[in-house]
């Protein structure tokens, strides 16, 4: 697995400029929690919306194109080599989240806490899991613009996607919440209604079964491969 990570990290998943981004709204996210504690959330904004970038990275487009046929002639299982496209597309964006967490730990910012281990870093699994597995089969990037372009008809439609269904009980509620989660996981950064219990971990178990489930897809993925090395 080490050097299946390490060939991958050397082909390069990710675009130069959206790694130089990542670095920019890290370092603006440090400088504006350092001047305002209460505010991680702005940092946290920005770092979740290129981690939706950076995660659609997009697999099948590549290995199609000969990028992967190393790796896919030396493992058997594809699902290893599909696996840790996934750890390496979605490595730099967890490894900017925990930087701007422990800046928000260190200046004693309240929302610190859950950006470790609560609804923010559930936000971050989401986004992480569910955008890689949306553009699995897309090029680069396509599914992240996708799904941006869905937020952006939810914010001009101005569609309350969580007050309005306070009034429905039981399990309609829940499996709304977890769509809704899923749809738009930034609803668990800054003042939001408060959400089904367990709405959190639901969306995020989805967004992981949706990773099997393409994982699963990998074995039958039409490839020729050519032994390169």
């Amino acid at each position: 697995m080490w050097w299946t990570l390490r060939y991958l990290w050397v082909v390069g998943v990710h675009a130069s400029y959206a790694l130089v981004i990542l670095m920019a709204v890290v370092g603006l996210g440090i400088w504006t929690v350092t001047l305002n504690p209460g505010d991680l959330d702005s940092g946290l904004g920005m770092l979740l919306f290129v981690q939706m970038f950076l995660v659609s990275s997009g697999f099948a487009v590549r290995a199609r194109r000969g990028h992967f046929d190393a790796l896919l002639v030396r493992v058997p299982a594809r699902w290893r080599v599909a696996c840790a496209h996934l750890i390496v597309s979605a490595t730099p964006g967890i490894a900017g989240w925990v930087v701007l967490a422990a800046a928000g730990a260190i200046v004693r910012s309240p929302a610190a806490s859950s950006a470790i281990a609560g609804g923010r870093m559930a936000a971050l699994l989401i986004v992480s899991l569910a955008a890689w597995a949306a553009g699995f089969m897309l090029p680069r990037g396509a599914a992240a613009v996708a799904w941006f372009a869905v937020l952006i008809g939810l914010l001009v439609e101005r569609i309350d996607l969580l007050a309005s269904w306070w009034t429905t009980a039981g399990a309609v509620t829940y499996v709304r919440h977890v769509i809704t989660l899923l749809t738009c996981p930034f609803l668990l950064l800054g003042t939001h209604p408060p959400v089904a219990p367990g709405a959190e971990l639901g969306a995020v178990v989805v967004a992981a079964v949706l990773v099997m489930v393409v994982l699963r897809m990998v074995k039958t993925l039409d490839i020729y491969l050519v032994d390169r090395t």
